[in-house]
């Protein structure tokens, strides 16, 4: 399996390094520049290593019809209705955004759903861009987007095996090789039951010139620490500095603050432990390998040139003598100096003869 690694902003993500994490706060800033300063103070404070918006026209993501996908308990409300309450920033508030993301040294960046907006954001040298989703069958976008040359962060929610190589296959067509495919379950929440973790792994083996991460739906905090088990090297999760603000649907299902610094203690917590796909000693067994371990032990004293026999010896601790495996092997054998009574035996003990 591929070690692919990308420079994101100076901070090289995937390979060996430490899960990267992104504040999804897409449009929590409930379309006012003060709450979007503001969820950038908070995804600094939180330890996050970016923070990620989403941009768009709502005139152009959808019809005034397109019923809803999620359940919120508001009826009588289309899509349109929701995206159009959140569409307040201007071209110019973006870009104080940004600004103040670079001031503040947090990585900053955004979903574009449109190919106006992609080029917005191309503007304001973002690092890198996200890919929707739901956007994961609009090629044209796809190929609008990557053909700009930065990292491209494509989720899966939603898609079948073809359609996420189809949508790889057309980044790297442009010539773009900086991929990250993030597993993903577009429902909210999501169930933990349907997180489905096992396809980070599918994804790994199907994709292996791909870093593969993990955007988050479910609930808490545990989920995602755990992907990071399955392989997962970025881990997205909607982020907001207030629960219980109610303009956006997304604040109800993210982080705060605190939750957030407990997401990323958890996902280190799972790094560490992770340990290695092979059997090594640590330093913290070798003192259990001299002393849990059993030898073979004298049960009296044994003199010199004595055969050794079953009765005269048993197995205990420490682990410092001959091992218990050579128990019938040492029966018949000669004590070739004198054993004390309930010592551990040692090769220079006994004769060598047809051991």
């Amino acid at each position: 399996m591929s070690i692919k690694e990308i420079n994101i902003s100076n901070r090289i993500i995937g390979g060996e390094n430490p899960c990267f994490t992104i504040a999804e706060a897409g449009a929590n800033h409930d379309g006012k520049i003060e709450k979007a300063f503001k969820l950038i103070d908070s995804a600094k404070q939180s330890g996050a290593d970016s923070i990620k918006f989403q941009t768009y026209k709502a005139s152009k993501l959808t019809t005034r019809n397109a019923p809803k996908y999620w359940e919120d308990g508001i009826d009588n409300e289309t899509q349109f209705d929701v995206f159009n309450k959140l569409d307040l920033l201007k071209n110019d508030e973006w870009k104080e955004i940004f600004e103040y993301a670079n001031k503040k040294e947090i990585i900053c960046f955004s979903t574009p759903f449109d190919e106006e907006s992609a080029d917005l954001l191309y503007s304001f040298q973002v690092p890198m861009f996200k890919i929707a989703s739901a956007d994961i069958t609009h090629i044209p976008l796809i190929k609008h987007i990557a053909k700009k040359g930065l990292p491209v962060f494509l989720s899966s929610g939603m898609a079948s095996m073809e359609e996420i190589h189809e949508a790889v296959s057309s980044i790297e067509d442009t010539g773009n090789h900086n991929i990250v495919l993030l597993h993903c379950i577009t429902s909210y929440p999501t169930a933990n039951q349907d997180a489905n973790l096992d396809m980070i792994k599918t994804l790994q083996q199907n994709f292996p010139s791909c870093i593969i991460g993990y955007s988050d739906h479910t609930l808490g905090t545990l989920i995602p620490a755990l992907s990071v088990l399955y392989g997962s090297k970025i881990i997205e999760k909607h982020f907001t500095y207030d629960t219980k603000l109610s303009e956006s649907r997304d604040h109800r299902l993210s982080l705060d603050v605190q939750g957030f610094k407990e997401m990323i203690e958890n996902i280190r917590v799972a790094e560490i432990s992770k340990g290695f796909n092979r059997e090594i000693v640590f330093d913290s067994e070798k003192e259990g390998i001299k002393f849990a371990r059993r030898s073979i032990v004298s049960l009296q004293k044994i003199t010199v040139g004595t055969t050794i026999t079953k009765n005269m010896i048993g197995v205990k601790r420490p682990g410092t003598g001959i091992y218990p495996k050579f128990f019938d092997s040492i029966i018949g054998k000669k004590a070739i100096r004198d054993i004390g009574e309930d010592q551990p035996l040692e090769w220079e003990d006994i004769e060598k003869k047809n051991i």
